[in-house]
């Protein structure tokens, strides 16, 4: 009843194609078809999709030199001006409610893949947070809305249990090994958050996979100290 009233007052428009739209929703159905999802073939370990007929399971050449701290890592969408276009408005412009027209597209990934489904249903969902500093001047942290999201669509919990610590430098004129060097020690898990993660397995979720040098530092944190049993990744769009 709320969303119907407010639609009266504030007719809703489609971020991308400013059609009408009803029930609070930010995308229309037919935009929302024709961003592309990534689909196989891609790396097993990195999630970067290929061209081509590949039918068994493999590694990109850069997956086959690079150790990661997580299990796989998998992203929903292919990087377009489109769908980076609706990341920066969420995460720069504080436009948080896109999150819940995004988030269905996490969703699919989750269920598709059966790779997740084998984390079972106590899996959490735990979101790369931001330096307070940062997520104070951006009003907000994208990889939390889009978990909290997430958690009501498919029914997983959410745990915030993760802090970036320190200031580091934007990611994104950065190689690997910088980025490897600019994230060192930078997260932490929260204290309170601890008894909770012993043994589970984790799905971390945030916005883009570039490089997954993120990643792999809150992998490596959440195995080291919070002691869990796995870690798999998940992003909206893949870099």
């Amino acid at each position: 009843m709320i969303s119907r009233f407010l639609d009266l007052i504030y007719p809703a428009l489609c971020e991308l194609c400013q059609e009408p739209l009803k029930n609070g929703h930010a995308l229309c159905s037919s935009c929302a078809a024709q961003l592309t999802r990534v689909k196989a073939p891609f790396c097993g370990n990195c999630g970067e999709p290929f061209e081509g007929e590949i039918q068994h399971h493999f590694l990109c050449p850069n997956c086959l030199h690079t150790p990661h701290d997580f299990h796989f890592a998998r992203a929903s969408l292919k990087s377009s001006p489109t769908s980076f276009g609706l990341v920066h408005r969420l995460k720069y412009q504080r436009h948080f409610y896109l999150a819940r027209d995004l988030a269905p597209f996490l969703k699919e990934t989750l269920q598709e893949d059966p790779r997740f489904e084998k984390l079972g249903k106590s899996a959490l969902l735990i979101p790369v947070p931001l330096h307070w500093r940062r997520q104070q001047s951006r009003h907000g942290n994208q990889a939390l809305e889009l978990s909290r999201e997430l958690a009501k669509l498919s029914g997983l919990s959410c745990h915030n249990a993760l802090k970036r610590i320190r200031v580091t430098r934007t990611q994104t004129k950065l190689n690997r090994k910088q980025r490897l060097t600019n994230l060192r020690g930078a997260f932490q898990i929260k204290q309170k958050q601890r008894k909770h993660l012993h043994g589970k397995n984790i799905i971390l979720i945030d916005d883009v996979f570039t490089t997954g040098s993120t990643a792999h530092e809150c992998a490596q944190i959440l195995t080291l100290e919070g002691q869990v049993s796995k870690v798999a990744v998940l992003t909206l769009i893949r870099g």
